[in-house]
């Protein structure tokens, strides 16, 4: 009765609106209800023909996940889902920097309030080893003194390179932690205060600033020419330029793209020493004051002028 009822609505609103000539055939598979025979909306059809795909998509599904079940792999979304978290959170092995094997070094030195505690990471086997020449400031175990140094490794077979995590703790106070690099400082570096406050907060690779501004004498990028240290967009920090050779050409500070301090000029080789001309500039951006030249020598190393007074 109620599909007889549908009927007669559905004739009655094509009667009125001047549709009942239209016939829209949307399936050709015989309904459940026979309704051949009727004209009106839709042909008189209530099945859209659609039925035995919904069914056939859900037997579809089942089985596929039958099948899934049967391999033994259940919850594979899940799954795939906290392995690539896991994967993510993985973090490298602690006894490794950069690729390189560590060996963990512990410094201990003064005491009272002074007592400082270094936690250290060196390169653990000799031949890994690889300084760079570019760099000015390298740092490295001493044993002796139970703490890092910077300095000459030229004959110094103790020196344990740094490579690696690095924190100073003073009275039991973080005041300085970073990585190093091949004894170089690499990475963020950042110093405390007494009461935990960070005072300062600087970015390296492998030794230099990392905004640094630096050319090379070959397309490789393997022998520097320049580095003009940047540091939060100003030019501060070491200059240093290179002979092709690798040995070091000139060297200074600058404070905001001016020359300050002791500046010195080499020759590329020298049987006496490599020193040819140090220069006195102002101590600050500010000292306007001429540069003073403090000494010149000669390529065999003997000294042509010497500044009477060199007190800074």
């Amino acid at each position: 009765m109620k599909i007889k009822f549908l009927i007669f609505c559905f004739l009655s609103v094509a009667a009125f609106s001047g549709f009942g000539q239209t016939q829209a055939v949307i399936s050709t598979k015989k309904p459940l209800t026979d309704t051949s025979a009727q004209k009106g909306f839709l042909g008189g059809r209530l099945s859209t023909g659609l039925e035995e795909h919904v069914e056939g998509a859900k037997k579809i599904k089942s089985e596929g996940k039958a099948i899934i079940e049967d391999l033994g792999i259940k919850n594979l979304g899940i799954k795939a889902s906290m392995l690539a978290r896991r994967a993510a959170k993985k973090s490298p092995p602690k006894d490794e920097y950069a690729g390189v094997k560590t060996e963990r070094r512990l410094g201990n030195y003064g005491s009272g309030t002074r007592n400082t505690q270094e936690e250290i990471n060196v390169v653990k086997y000799v031949e890994d080893e690889a300084v760079s020449p570019y760099v000015a400031e390298i740092w490295w175990f001493d044993p002796v003194q139970s703490r890092i140094v910077t300095g000459s490794l030229k004959d110094n077979k103790s020196a344990q390179i740094c490579h690696g995590p690095f924190r100073r703790v003073v009275n039991q106070n973080v005041t300085e932690q970073g990585f190093f690099f091949m004894g170089a400082k690499d990475g963020r570096w950042e110093t405390y205060g007494p009461d935990g406050e960070l005072l300062n907060k600087q970015y390296y690779h492998h030794g230099f600033p990392v905004e640094s501004t630096v050319s090379y004498y070959d397309t490789e990028q393997k022998k520097i020419k320049e580095v003009i240290p940047i540091v939060y967009g100003k030019v501060r920090g070491q200059y240093r330029a290179f002979y092709a050779s690798g040995n070091v050409k000139e060297e200074g500070m600058l404070d905001d793209s001016v020359r300050v301090g002791r500046w010195r000029e080499y020759y590329e080789f020298g049987s006496g020493g490599r020193l040819k001309k140090e220069w006195r500039y102002g101590k600050d951006k500010f000292d306007t004051k001429e540069p003073e030249l403090v000494q010149e020598r000669d390529a065999q190393g003997k000294i042509i002028y010497q500044q009477k007074n060199t007190l800074d």
